[in-house]
């Protein structure tokens, strides 16, 4: 529940971000990809430190907690914003304080569960996250609809960001508290080379798996010139908010799905679902390319995040499993420090398709390199 909280905080931020930083205050498309590659950049090399200290302390979970009060703290900067390089710090302190929580969070969910659970459990907790994530932007899309302008959006945020910090401190349980856990560094072990073999396609993935600002950007322009400026940057949230209605409804069957099938078969179709969203962003046109191209944005996103973690869970043993995590997160971080970046480039210094072109390649690669070289252990 406080992810679910957590999700329509910073989803309902997010939804109009790039609009408020490219129609509000005249930033190019390359502020776009600099501001959330920074963003996810800080965010790595916290996660990493996070999940590994998170192994060595008994009071991970306040840790957490002051995580989400970051996250808060940072998203409510933006309504004092005039200036687009001002964003930098806001978006960098929120995903900071994310990057603090996350490995956190996702190591007391793993040892929650049993393994042959974890593809559920995440799946689960995905959908809550992306229910979060669908609330959110349904918010946004009503305040810009009825005339009120992005720093209203950003003020309604807040109440789901506290809200969160208030269910996350007051109603989870560390799993490693009940079972009796004394502090110190686990044994001087290295990880899994099955998890080092994850991480390959995973990095690949990163590099090409751009933010979703850009499909946002895209959808904007896929709607012109039949629609006026402000009906289209309308219905770019209408698309945010699409794209969030889908990963709701498939994030648990895939979780489902990965403990049957699979974990490394349903992440690798989660990675091509990804190339074939950038397909419709280079050829689609209006609402029916708008309609697909969140069916495919929608379809992957909650599945990577479940089901790479539910890889790693099944991979590493509990007692280094922030480790894991923090390995796993902040190597995501870093492709997607990368990937906006270039993104954002391409997007202005090229054009638009380049940007989808690009990615769209490098998760053909990462996905066909999943499935030739799937992880030793935990893959089924």
């Amino acid at each position: 529940m406080a992810d679910l909280a957590a999700g329509a905080n910073y989803e309902m931020v997010f939804a109009v971000l790039p609009l408020f930083i490219t129609a509000g205050l005249g930033g190019p498309a390359l502020a776009v990809g600099l501001i959330e590659g920074l963003a996810d950049g800080s965010s790595a090399a916290v996660k990493l430190w996070s999940g590994w200290y998170s192994d060595r302390i008994t009071w991970r979970k306040r840790l957490a907690v002051g995580g989400y009060g970051t996250t808060v703290a940072g998203l409510g900067l933006l309504v004092a914003i005039t200036a687009w390089p001002q964003v930098i710090v806001a978006r960098a302190l929120a995903w900071m304080g994310r990057g603090l929580r996350h490995p956190i969070r996702s190591a007391m969910l793993a040892g929650s569960v049993g393994k042959q659970d974890l593809g559920k459990a995440f799946g689960f907790h995905e959908a809550l996250d992306t229910t979060g994530a669908l609330v959110g932007p349904a918010v946004a899309f009503v305040l810009l609809s009825s005339g009120s302008g992005f720093r209203t959006v950003f003020w309604v945020a807040l109440i789901p960001g506290v809200l969160a910090f208030v269910l996350f401190g007051v109603i989870t349980r560390d799993p490693r508290r009940e079972a009796g856990y004394s502090a110190g560094p686990p044994p001087r072990e290295r990880l899994p080379a099955a998890f080092w073999r994850l991480i390959v396609p995973v990095s690949m993935f990163g590099v090409g798996n751009f933010a979703t600002a850009f499909f946002t950007l895209r959808a904007m322009q896929m709607v012109r010139p039949e629609l006026s400026a402000a009906a289209a940057a309308t219905a770019a949230v209408g698309f945010y908010l699409a794209h969030n209605a889908v990963g709701t409804v498939v994030s648990f069957p895939a979780g489902w799905l990965a403990d049957r099938i699979g974990k490394a078969t349903v992440l690798a179709a989660a990675y091509a679902t990804f190339a074939l969203a950038c397909l419709v962003a280079i050829f689609g046109h209006g609402f029916a390319g708008l309609a697909l191209m969140a069916l495919f944005v929608g379809g992957q996103a909650p599945v990577v995040g479940a089901v790479e973690s539910s890889l790693t869970s099944s991979i590493i043993e509990e007692r280094r499993l922030g480790t894991g995590f923090g390995v796993l997160n902040a190597v995501n971080g870093v492709g997607d420090l990368a990937s906006s970046i270039v993104a954002g480039a391409l997007w202005t210094f090229w054009n638009p398709r380049a940007t989808f072109i690009v990615g769209g390649v490098l998760c053909v690669a990462a996905a066909a390199t999943l499935r030739l070289r799937p992880p030793s252990r935990g893959s089924n």
